[in-house]
């Protein structure tokens, strides 16, 4: 395996996570309502018994501290999957596309309701997982651009 592509997808893993993380804050920021990822995160907690803010109630710096760092670490182990289950002669837009697709379907669609964090992704709305579906894609593209960065540098 190739460190230099591994390094470089885990990179455009978390330049994709950050560049979503920030997004999802300025949402809360803005509309002054938790963002999913807050929820997703409370509802783990709810889960082990951790007792955490009032669903309604923006996250403070400590709690928004562990959602982002958890929310990067999944981006970071994202890309790591990447590098190593996707050919190293792919194309970085359809790697990039398949892997992003792949990502959400397994997180959104698997994941997520099977651990009993979210509702299942196919009770969504058409503009949710309008919405879902271009981000994991554009973090696929992220990864998949810094995989092939890093193995050509």
């Amino acid at each position: 395996m190739n460190g230099k592509r591994m390094a470089g997808a885990i990179a455009g893993g978390l330049v994709a996570g950050l560049g979503i993380t920030a997004m999802m804050m300025a949402g809360e920021k803005k509309s002054g309502i938790p963002s999913e990822l807050t929820d997703l995160e409370r509802a783990g907690a709810r889960q082990f018994g951790v007792r955490s803010l009032p669903s309604s109630d923006l996250p403070d710096a400590a709690e928004q501290a562990i959602v982002q760092g958890s929310h990067l670490l999944l981006s970071a182990a994202a890309g790591a999957v990447y590098a190593a289950t996707v050919d190293e002669d792919a194309g970085i837009v359809p790697s990039g596309i398949m892997f992003g697709l792949a990502f959400y379907a397994a997180m959104h669609w698997i994941t997520g309701p099977l651990l009993g964090l979210k509702k299942p992704e196919w009770q969504a709305d058409a503009a949710t997982i309008g919405t879902h579906t271009m981000v994991h894609l554009v973090f696929g593209v992220a990864t998949a651009a810094g995989a092939k960065a890093a193995a050509n540098a």
